[in-house]
């Protein structure tokens, strides 16, 4: 019952037939871990610690014990508990492949990036085929500024995986940071080729058209991929902007994208700050404010949403509000498609565990 609530996401309900089932006196070692498991997928995380710690190391064996162990540490943010928990008996030459992926992922948490790196290029030397480590030595040479050589190792990835959607994304989100656009949208026409419902290859293939001033092939390539079924907010929002600057005068046809964005994703950013911007042009400053204040308490360090809201207390006459947002701005206005594209970029760039696993 309760995995078949988790597997609708429904957390609490399924945290509720846990503790249920928490509460029986005669539970096995190996049904007392597999109940810490549970509590973990529907995120108590504490109550998945206690647990594992009631029953053996060894159950149902050591490296699956500690792995599970030190991922609950790592989600209750305890990185320097979880680094405990990986290195205590051995060395990571020792560890499965899960648990180096966490034991590196744990190490840059807390800032250690050499230990971080020994760890991947070590566990790569012994398993040259492990791709999420692969993921996780792009992410960090990108975090450390070694673009060039996140490019050499995202091309070694892409050798072993030519049809992996998620590493031919990786590496065109490397070569972005480098400057290589051709390269980049070679690759993430190859990711839509490989997975054409995947989401963020389109967005980087029609956010890159966007920035060279080719707003209708961004927005033949944005129709494309709904027309597939693909399934992205932002990819609403960018084509809401490529209409704009096509035709600033089709206001209505860009409020649409723009609900249409926003139905999807009630707090997508920077939907919200640009039809905040269209409802006060339009005089619409109630219904202004209200998209432009919720944008900016979803994320106070936007700079289109705090830019757009200084705007609207300005036009409302609440003048030391709007010059106190205005104080936060490092410079006046904001490119809200490259702060998306931004947040987008280091989304894919992000350190990962196995989904499948958490």
């Amino acid at each position: 019952m309760a995995d078949a609530e988790l597997k609708q996401k429904r957390y609490d309900q399924a945290e509720q037939e846990l503790d249920r089932l928490r509460s029986c006196g005669s539970l096995s070692s190996i049904d007392t871990f597999n109940l810490g498991w549970l509590y973990g997928r529907a995120h108590n995380f504490k109550k998945a610690l206690t647990e594992f710690n009631s029953v053996s190391q060894n159950v149902p064996d050591q490296k699956t014990h500690q792995y599970a162990t030190a991922l609950a540490q790592f989600e209750l943010e305890d990185y320097r508990a979880a680094i405990e928990t990986l290195t205590n008996n051995s060395g990571s030459q020792h560890l499965s492949q899960e648990s180096v992926n966490l034991l590196a992922v744990s190490y840059s948490k807390i800032g250690l990036y050499r230990e971080s790196y020994t760890v991947l290029t070590d566990e790569l030397h012994r398993h040259p085929d492990d791709r999420m480590t692969y993921l996780n030595l792009v992410t960090l040479l990108c975090d450390e500024g070694e673009v060039t050589k996140a490019v050499d190792v995202a091309d070694r990835a892409v050798s072993i995986f030519p049809r992996d959607a998620e590493i031919l994304v990786v590496r065109g989100a490397a070569y972005t940071l480098v400057g290589e656009a051709a390269k980049a949208r070679t690759d993430f026409k190859a990711a839509i080729k490989a997975s054409p419902l995947y989401g963020p290859p389109r967005f980087f293939l029609a956010v890159s058209e966007y920035r060279d001033g080719n707003y209708g092939v961004a927005c033949d390539e944005i129709s494309q991929a709904l027309k597939v079924g693909v399934k992205d907010s932002d990819l609403y929002y960018l084509l809401a902007e490529a209409i704009l600057r096509l035709d600033p005068s089709n206001s209505q046809k860009v409020m649409i994208e723009l609900n249409r964005a926003v139905a999807m994703n009630p707090r997508q950013v920077q939907a919200l700050s640009l039809r905040g911007k269209l409802r006060l042009q339009q005089n619409d400053v109630k219904d202004a404010v209200s998209d432009l204040e919720l944008a900016h308490k979803i994320d106070p360090a936007s700079p289109s949403a705090t830019y757009n809201l200084a705007r609207a207390y300005f036009a409302l006459g609440k003048t030391e509000e709007a010059s106190s947002l205005s104080k936060q701005l490092a410079a006046p206005g904001a490119d809200a498609v490259s702060e998306l594209s931004d947040q987008k970029l280091k989304s894919a760039l992000g350190l990962q565990l196995r989904e499948q696993n958490r």
